[in-house]
């Protein structure tokens, strides 16, 4: 239960006495209610009380007594205010550790209040914003409790209606996990109003709560919404909101959602990441139908987590992987596998008809299967194999590698930010001069307008997509992702202050940690596509081993990540002068090759000559040297 400097202006003042209680302050506003922070007067305690409130059918008058905006909102509004109360008597019925404990509840103010203990710690959001890393171990610690209490609630013939982060409280002095502000009531009011609209909230309800009646709601309602959180804790985003997978599953499309069997491959058990699954599951009656068979699939024993090459995909997430136990074992089982192959190809024939090893080294299990065609294969068919599983695997293990605790992901977009605009939300929207392009977001991602074509990587739109597939619900004229609408950069400063671009600068500022975990997409993507660009296993081996010397040190990553962004991965035939580039595949070539001395001054010495040498090449008429001092400044934060 938060404290929060603002007092809404529709709140109780602090100091008001409300029967036994004094309002200290303001705890929690939503749409349907407010919650404070109180203290017993007769107790000497504190407490938490909450006020039935819902802000779209009722005021509170300068008396304090709380009524219905109009005449035909008065019946939504009692029936609702009773629904509070018989929600309250239910709430009140449970003696349960882990579900908020309501103390009692009353009348005045012509409204309803449930006052309720008051537990010291923060949200599971709040939690997660810090950077706390989420292991399968701390996960499985936090589940029995909580499912524990939803069974009980269950039981009582009850839905909660609205779990999220939001609503499960870790208290301070034993980390364990409170369910709080349960949602029946307000469900029950919004089923009455069109005025209310928080009934719901994307991405943790289920679509069975988009529809009207509740008929089809029941603990699957609630486990789906529990599944939303665990996959949260992965993968650091939450789930695509149930109505964009059912509109694409209907269209024929695939569902939007990646897999959590994916996402966590790798790092999390395959039994957990398919529990998870099963509780996402879009129609109710594929997920487990009540929480002792959701028990069931959580906890089964599973083999140790592995890395299929035939699930692969490319990981955005911010979440800590590599305090894992397996982590360490990862250059060992790479070139494991590596050498198992050469030797195949080598050694003889029959065994590349079909070969099926499993071979555990460290704590990996990997399935590796080379199949022949049209008879005995070719020595040269052989070891084209051999590459091509070898850069399957330089793909894999690099997105096993590159992973961030939040706190740094968070951390490291600041820092982008303050590198490309000073930290200034008007800096979120910008078009240099003698630039062709505008620059969106704290990473300045380039966006040609309409026809407009560059030597630079566009990467604006890429970045919105990306958006959309995290579920991030974007202004409605940039749902199809249109080219930059501003021709020219007096156009766009003329339209600074326009509504779409007021638009534009919210959806930035309200999206730091999407566009950083964008980023981290964009540096999983760089070392295969650097590696494919060169033509020789030396070359590749040298820069793979810079890569990942960089790459040890938090520091490191944060060099990698913006360094790629900031001048890309130096592959493109058009972002050369001379022929020369200056991208992080030219940086990576560059650091010498003795790797004695740090790597990441080492990087930031290489990228210095790479920038200057760009400079040296570039058109007298772009007078690039203006900007050597700000790119000085930005390689100095890598250090």
């Amino acid at each position: 239960m938060t404290d929060t400097t603002n007092h809404p202006h529709n709140a109780l003042p602090m100091g008001h006495q409300l029967q036994d209680y004094i309002i200290q302050l303001v705890l929690g506003d939503g749409g349907f209610g407010i919650t404070y922070l109180a203290k017993d007067t007769q107790l000497d305690a504190l407490v938490a009380i909450k006020e039935y409130l819902p802000n779209e059918l009722a005021v509170r008058d300068q008396e304090h007594t709380v009524y219905a905006k109009s005449q035909k909102e008065v019946d939504v509004f009692n029936w609702g205010l009773k629904r509070f109360l018989d929600e309250a008597r239910i709430l009140a019925q449970f003696k349960h550790t882990n579900i908020v404990r309501v103390l009692r509840f009353f009348s005045a103010h012509n409204t309803a209040y449930i006052v309720m203990e008051y537990e010291q710690g923060q949200s599971l959001t709040e939690s997660t914003q810090e950077g706390q890393s989420t292991t399968e171990e701390e996960l499985m610690q936090l589940l029995p409790p909580l499912l524990d209490a939803l069974e009980t609630v269950h039981d009582a013939g009850y839905l909660h209606r609205d779990i999220k982060p939001d609503n499960i409280y870790l208290r301070e002095e034993d980390n364990s996990p409170v369910l709080l502000d349960f949602g029946a009531a307000r469900f029950e009011v919004g089923r009455r109003s069109c005025s209310v609209t928080s009934i719901v909230t994307p991405g943790y309800a289920p679509f069975e709560q988009y529809e009207g009646d509740g008929s089809q709601q029941g603990p699957w309602t609630d486990i789906y919404a529990l599944g939303a959180v665990l996959y949260y804790m992965i993968w650091g985003i939450k789930p695509v909101a149930a109505t964009k997978r059912i509109s694409a599953t209907m269209r024929g499309n695939p569902d939007p959602l990646r897999p959590a069997i994916e996402i966590g491959h790798g790092h999390y058990s395959e039994s957990f990441l398919c529990a998870i699954d099963s509780a996402l599951a879009i129609q109710q009656e594929d997920r487990p139908q009540n929480v002792s068979a959701w028990r069931d699939q959580l906890f089964s024993s599973s083999p140790t987590p592995s890395l299929s090459l035939k699930s692969v995909r490319t990981r955005t997430s911010t979440r800590t992987f590599g305090n894992r136990p397996h982590k360490q074992g990862g250059f060992k089982w790479y070139y494991g596998v590596a050498v198992l192959l050469v030797l195949v190809a080598i050694g003889g024939y029959g065994w590349l008809n079909y070969v099926e090893k499993n071979e555990q080294l460290g704590s990996h299990s990997t399935s590796i299967t080379l199949q022949a065609t049209h008879g005995q294969p070719t020595y040269l068919e052989q070891r084209q194999q051999v590459e091509a599983e070898t850069r399957r695997l330089d793909a894999a293990i690099q997105q096993q590698y590159i992973s961030i605790a939040q706190r740094d992901a968070i951390e490291i977009g600041k820092i982008i930010w303050m590198n490309e605009s000073s930290g200034n939300v008007s800096g979120l929207t910008s078009w240099n001069k003698q630039e062709y392009f505008a620059s969106m977001g704290i990473g300045h991602f380039i966006w040609y307008p309409q026809g407009q074509e560059g030597p630079f990587t566009e990467t604006f739109p890429d970045l919105l997509i990306f958006m959309q597939e995290q579920g991030v619900i974007l202004p409605d004229w940039l749902q199809s992702i249109p080219a930059c609408p501003w021709q020219t950069r007096q156009t766009f400063l003329n339209n600074l202050q326009s509504d779409k671009m007021v638009s534009l600068r919210t959806l930035m500022k309200n999206t730091v940690p999407v566009q950083v975990q964008f980023m981290i997409r964009r540096l999983e993507l760089a070392l295969p596509k650097i590696l494919e660009s060169l033509q020789t296993k030396t070359e590749q081996e040298q820069v793979r081993k810079q890569f990942y010397r960089v790459a040890q040190t938090p520091k490191g990553v944060y060099a990698l990540l913006d360094y790629v962004h900031f001048k890309g991965e130096g592959t493109s035939p058009t972002e050369r002068y001379q022929d020369k580039g200056w991208g992080l595949l030219q940086v990576l070539e560059q650091m010498p090759s003795n790797l004695t001395h740090n790597a990441t001054d080492e990087f930031v010495d290489a990228a210095e000559f790479v920038l200057k040498r760009r400079i040296q090449n570039s058109p007298p008429a772009r007078n690039e040297e203006r900007w050597l001092a700000g790119w000085k400044n930005r390689l100095n934060t890598y250090r």
